[in-house]
């Protein structure tokens, strides 16, 4: 029987353990919820419960004459205790008292029964006796109220703070077990407790259970630990992967409003400017019909020139503007667009892929979207300032990282322009979002090169901000207005 209590008061530590660890490894992102930051102090009482459960383990083994390790055992029930009923005055008193008044309240209470403690013992009160009434005045002066009072405001802070339409119903469910949890623990942690003479601790005491049961006390505790372990850390995880969710729908919103800010910017400064220039080129050969025929019809073909070079930028914009997410692995997806590329600028194109075997761990298609709308941002800067003729884009999976060259055989450029273009800003912004390095290689007379270099696997809590970072190399000095990335 002490070998099965052994056993069990080692399984409640690390159940009590993986509690406080779980809450201290799911809320470090600083989750906006107030909920959330209310569970430090639950954190607080799973460390706690912990060790008081493991230095008993160590006592019922064969310890019982280290009075340290018994010492050690009262105070971490002590503080795990207050700690609980703090918790459980957060989740209960209304906000305006301010959480940093309810930890004030849980010292008070732990400073109050450390010293009464240290009074008995100056009254004479023996070393055992002492640690008797300190554990039973923790379990019945915290631990039952914190229990009871922390399930009934876990329900009510539930509904207050977590969003009725979108989390409650995922939440709903894990936090009801939780709730169930507390209010086991009030009763086999705080009520049920070491035998003493008095009432209720003369009947319901853990030696009295364990005869009637047959069971360890520790056992039901470890059970309720669990509860409480898989409560919190399921809603926590569903309340992180939601805001995960919102998240990357933020971006995708962004990313597509940068595309319509971008596109309208061109459009007004480009292609309408052109076709108003092209009318009043018209208007102008209208007048001279009767007046000058020769300078009307030369008129009407510099304004056919123009409308045709418009036409082949609209071909360009509606080819830069098929930004689906492909559903072809990445090879695949970047030879589709360059025989679309191709076919709408007439540049000769050619895609070269080295390490082939390295597909076998393809890419997520959001990964590959971003991969191949920074390919079409380069391509068509290519076709439209460059004065190139020929486009190779080169794919190279290493063993770790991946690489994606877009080159061309252009004028290029002495440097970078001063002001940070929109193109370049979204192909920088795009490499960031996928934890990887923008690099950019250019001189007069031997073309522009785009490289951008991620990893394989996408780090886990990469944003789209404060990670990776871009790189660009120019070759000189820019003279102004020769190109706009």
């Amino acid at each position: 029987m002490a070998s099965r209590q052994f056993e069990w008061l080692l399984v409640q530590g690390q159940v009590f353990f993986v509690l406080g660890f779980s809450i201290l490894l799911l809320t470090r992102g600083g989750v906006r919820l107030e909920l959330v930051r209310e569970l430090g102090a639950l954190a607080v009482f799973g460390f706690c419960e912990a060790v008081s459960a493991w230095c008993g383990a160590w006592l019922d083994h064969g310890g019982a004459s280290a009075a340290w390790l018994a010492w050690l055992r009262l105070s971490a029930l002590g503080l795990g205790y207050a700690a609980l009923l703090t918790f459980a005055l957060q989740v209960t008193l209304p906000t305006s008292n301010g959480s940093r008044g309810r930890w004030f309240i849980g010292a008070a209470l732990l400073l109050l029964w450390g010293t009464s403690l240290v009074l008995g013992r100056v009254a004479g009160l023996s070393v055992e006796g002492t640690l008797l009434m300190g554990e039973i005045a923790a379990r019945y002066g915290m631990a039952l109220p914190g229990g009871m009072l922390g399930a009934w405001g876990l329900r009510r802070e539930t509904y207050r703070t977590i969003e009725p339409d979108r989390f409650l119903p995922l939440v709903k469910p894990p936090m009801r077990v939780t709730e169930v949890a507390l209010g086991a623990f009030a009763l086999v942690g705080g009520l049920i407790g070491p035998a003493s003479a008095f009432f209720p601790a003369s009947l319901l005491n853990e030696p009295a259970v364990l005869a009637r049961t047959g069971i360890p006390v520790s056992a039901f505790r470890a059970l309720v630990g669990c509860g409480m372990a898989f409560g919190v850390a399921r809603a926590l995880d569903v309340v992180l992967n939601e805001i995960e969710i919102w998240l990357e729908g933020v971006e995708q919103m962004q990313a597509l409003v940068a595309e319509r800010e971008r596109i309208g910017r061109d459009l007004h400064d480009g292609i309408i400017q052109s076709i108003y220039a092209s009318g009043l080129i018209l208007e102008g050969a209208r007048q001279n019909l009767s007046r000058s025929p020769a300078e009307a019809r030369q008129q009407v073909t510099t304004a056919i020139e123009n409308l045709n070079e418009t036409i082949h930028d609209i071909r360009r914009y509606i080819f830069d503007l098929r930004g689906d997410i492909p559903q072809e692995d990445l090879k695949t997806a970047l030879r589709r667009l360059l025989k679309d590329f191709q076919v709408n600028t007439l540049l000769e194109t050619s895609l070269v892929v080295v390490g082939r075997g390295r597909e076998k761990r393809p890419l997520d298609a959001q990964r590959r979207r971003h991969l191949l709308q920074i390919a079409r941002e380069a391509l068509t800067n290519a076709a439209r300032h460059a004065r190139a003729t020929e486009v190779t884009v080169r794919l190279t999976y290493g063993a770790s990282r991946l690489s994606l060259s877009i080159s061309d055989d252009g004028m290029g450029l002495s440097s970078l322009p001063d002001g940070d273009g929109h193109g370049l800003r979204n192909m920088r912004e795009r490499a960031r979002m996928l934890n990887g390095e923008l690099n950019i290689d250019t001189a007069p007379g031997r073309g522009l090169r785009v490289t951008v270099t991620v990893p394989l696997v996408q780090r886990v809590g990469c944003s789209a901000k404060g990670m990776g970072g871009s790189k660009e190399v120019p070759g000189g000095a820019l003279k102004k207005g020769q190109n706009d990335a």
